[in-house]
């Protein structure tokens, strides 16, 4: 890409052999520190400590380990502009917290493009497994699957992520071939406490199973999520969307344009899970019609045609499968409105 550093295809993309570089000795843990990544800088092996920008480490896996090594407790890592390939963020300080940012205002974009997966459900632009986790600043494009991965697991949630000011484009399987298709801009599962705030999700688009793929998608237990202050366009599937008992869901105060195949916000199950509870949109700006240029309607719960603006249901989805749940696991807030032209 002109103007940017070049993707190195060791270096951040997923599970590849790196030899990191040796982690500097410390006398003893640190309270703070920031470790500078940059591929593309001709740094010799044993300079690269990853203190300043002019001896950054390679790749982001190199970052976590120099941190982990000092007992860093409030950290930040910190991108040089360019292209990268899909990352994964495998640890955080224990009781702080680790930020993961561009290097001042440098254009920092994570590219699947730059990496070949043959795998069916692994391309992710960043896959995170560790708690209190801040990401920001970065571009998602070209990934088929999604953005942010957020994998908790039944036997260890993931506590804590919060995704602000970044920009999801470009997802989904009409984005990028090869098998599996799009799930979501930020797909989660087992979470406690994710936030979603500040970003732009734009061209979230499957061209097979249009409606699997969403802006924010939380599942399986998901927990406390918050959507808040974001804009959602041209997405071929629900924006919003949580399944499996994912409950206590705030939908606030965000902007909705030409998104949604049955809903704005919608919540689903397969027959063996379970609804969810205590979901709010209030203070949302929804377009007036769907991504296929349906026409909303802000009723309580009923058939998918026509479509809702909040929906619930379960297996297939179809109007025979809708409801099912002892209370209504999405309730509006009273202060949601409809536009006629883009609201930003």
């Amino acid at each position: 890409m002109p103007g940017t550093a070049p993707v190195a295809a060791g270096a951040a993309c997923l599970a590849l052999a790196v030899a990191l570089p040796a982690v500097p000795a410390a006398a003893g843990p640190v309270g703070e520190l920031t470790v500078y990544v940059d591929p593309s800088r001709a740094v010799t092996a044993g300079a690269r400590t990853g203190l300043a920008p002019e001896r950054a480490v390679a790749s982001v896996e190199a970052a976590q380990e120099i941190l982990r090594a000092r007992g860093v407790r409030r950290a930040s890592v910190l991108l040089a502009g360019g292209t990268y390939g899909p990352m994964r963020v495998t640890w955080s300080p224990p009781g702080g917290r680790i930020t993961f940012g561009p290097v001042g205002a440098a254009a920092v974009t994570v590219d699947c493009a730059t990496f070949d997966d043959g795998n069916t459900n692994t391309e992710y632009g960043m896959t995170v497994t560790a708690d209190d986790v801040t990401v920001t600043g970065y571009v998602f494009q070209n990934c088929r699957n999604g953005g942010i991965r957020a994998a908790g697991s039944s036997g260890n949630r993931l506590v804590g992520l919060t995704v602000t000011g970044n920009t999801f484009r470009r997802l989904g399987s009409k984005f990028q071939s090869g098998p599996g298709t799009g799930y979501g801009g930020v797909h989660a599962t087992y979470t406690t406490g994710l936030t979603v705030q500040d970003n732009l999700f734009q061209n979230l688009e499957n061209t097979d199973s249009p409606g699997s793929i969403h802006g924010v998608y939380a599942a399986n237990l998901a927990t406390g999520t918050r959507v808040v202050d974001n804009r959602f366009e041209l997405i071929s599937g629900d924006p919003i969307r949580t399944r499996n008992r994912a409950d206590d869901t705030t939908v606030d105060s965000n902007k909705f344009w030409k998104t949604g195949a049955y809903a704005i916000f919608s919540d689903w199950r397969f027959d063996d899970e379970a609804c969810g509870t205590d979901g709010l949109f209030d203070n949302n700006q929804v377009g007036t019609t769907t991504y296929n240029n349906d026409r909303w309607n802000e009723d309580a719960q009923g058939s998918i045609n026509p479509v809702r603006v909040r929906l619930w249901g379960h297996d297939a989805a179809s109007n025979a499968n809708l409801g099912g749940c002892a209370s209504d696991p999405i309730v509006f807030g009273g202060h949601n409105s409809y536009v006629s032209t883009r609201p930003w």
